[in-house]
């Protein structure tokens, strides 16, 4: 994949998409982004966090990223049955620049 640009408007919508995670670490601080009260975020919970926070955070082994559900096995088997009717838009506004992205980890 070409270096998408710094101002490609679908390039940073792509990058807004969650992705589940499951931190490897205790965090300070950031639950109160979350619905609880405390501020402490601990080892093994599950995030859903935004594919450009989860991509760093992955890198800096905080968290493990796992498979987004629109690339899922269940969605896969869905888009196999009856590839003429999905509508790849309604799943997902940028499904196929997110895949991109998620590619480009795929170390193949």
């Amino acid at each position: 994949m070409s270096k998408p640009s710094y101002y490609d408007i679908d390039d940073i919508l792509a990058v807004q998409e969650r992705v589940p995670c499951v931190l490897q670490v205790d965090l300070d601080g950031l639950g109160s982004a979350g619905s609880g009260g405390s501020s402490k975020v601990y080892r093994n919970s599950r995030w859903a966090l935004p594919f450009w926070m989860a991509d760093r955070l992955n890198e800096e082994d905080y968290v493990n990223m796992e498979v987004s559900p629109i690339f899922s096995k269940q969605a896969n088997r869905m888009y196999a049955a009856s590839p003429v009717s999905v509508q790849l838009r309604a799943i997902s506004q940028h499904y196929y620049q997110f895949g991109l992205h998620l590619g480009d980890l795929v170390p193949e």
